[in-house]
């Protein structure tokens, strides 16, 4: 439960984190920027805790106006990552995961709008499936390589 004061605190958020983006480009004249990398990260946090945290107070139109700005800020990081990180790292994964959690919000609630995006790959609701379980299935592969208990495998090794 969230009151609208949370609301408020988090959509000022979600916005500031926008004009943080924009006016990094524009600084940094550099869109594979590091800093680029986590501003985004920060957007896609910041639109998490809003469909999370305040569900209670956003509309289907809010939920869905958060996600046609998520989408993009996800595939943009998830570029930015592989270029940087390479296509085996936790962050990947992780970024994948969301992007395929996004396609799959708007893929239920507003195929029309996710298809109005434009995204590379994703201009049909075949191709948009198919990039959702793309990416589903990476973050799966990038999981299967880390451990997941690290605190049993430091008790099997200090056994030895």
């Amino acid at each position: 439960n969230t009151d609208d004061g949370s609301f408020d605190r988090a959509a000022a958020l979600e916005l500031t984190v926008c004009e943080l983006i924009s006016a990094s480009q524009s600084a940094l004249g550099n869109d594979h920027h590091i800093l680029i990398s986590r501003c985004r990260r920060l957007h896609l946090d910041s639109i998490e805790v809003l469909l999370s945290q305040c569900a209670s107070v956003l509309t289907e139109k809010q939920s869905i106006e958060l996600m046609t700005r998520f989408l993009p800020s996800a595939h943009h990081l998830l570029e930015l990552q592989r270029r940087r990180l390479g296509r085996d790292h936790p962050d990947v994964a992780r970024t994948c995961n969301d992007f395929s959690m996004g396609i799959q919000a708007l893929l239920a609630h507003s195929p029309k709008r996710l298809i109005s995006l434009k995204m590379d790959g994703m201009t049909t609701l075949d191709l948009c499936s198919r990039m959702e379980h793309s990416c589903r299935m990476e973050k799966r592969r990038i999981e299967e390589m880390y451990p997941t208990d690290v605190d049993e495998i430091l008790r099997s090794v200090s056994k030895k």
